[in-house]
């Protein structure tokens, strides 16, 4: 059975869920982000609680701080990613730059939790137990995550980037 508790935020998340998603959806430019970040939001007022029931107001001002992480973690992942880029482009000469540069772009084009498991795994050089510390998870859970992100990375890549690897 519901708490009374339960009950309030089932209709809090009922009446405002579709207005706090439209305010996220309208200032960024990715649908099923949109919704994750909206649930973000009631997940929040969920573990505030706050002593008055949370209105419309709370919510869009929740909504507000959510999006201004969001714009924040997006310019961090470009600047990661123009940084490996230039990185891939000076570090070595010749032909290994190509494929550095190639490696930067197929990073580029993952989702972002494929791109943050292989960054861990092969840029700060963490080991399975660190990994799974670091994502929060277990070490099974862990390899699991650096396995799909691997196979994304795979079918991402150009073929002949993965057959210098292999080789």
């Amino acid at each position: 059975m519901l708490a009374a508790s339960e009950h309030d935020f089932i209709d809090l998340h009922t009446q405002h869920f579709g207005r706090v998603y439209r305010y996220i959806a309208y200032r960024i430019n990715d649908l099923p982000r949109a919704e994750e970040l909206a649930a973000d939001v009631f997940r929040i007022a969920w573990e505030k609680q706050p002593a008055e029931p949370p209105g419309i107001g709370w919510l869009l001002a929740t909504a507000r701080r959510v999006l201004s992480n969001e714009y924040k973690g997006r310019r961090r992942r470009l600047e990661l990613i123009d940084r490996l880029k230039d990185q891939a482009r000076s570090e070595t000469p010749g032909s290994n730059e190509d494929e550095q540069a190639a490696v930067a772009d197929v990073l580029s084009r993952l989702n972002e939790r494929d791109r943050e498991v292989l960054m861990l795994s092969y840029w700060d050089d963490l080991t399975t137990a660190e990994l799974a510390q670091a994502l929060g998870c277990s070490p099974s859970a862990a390899a699991v995550r650096l396995h799909r992100a691997r196979r994304a990375f795979a079918k991402v890549a150009p073929a002949e980037l993965m057959t210098e690897r292999k080789g």
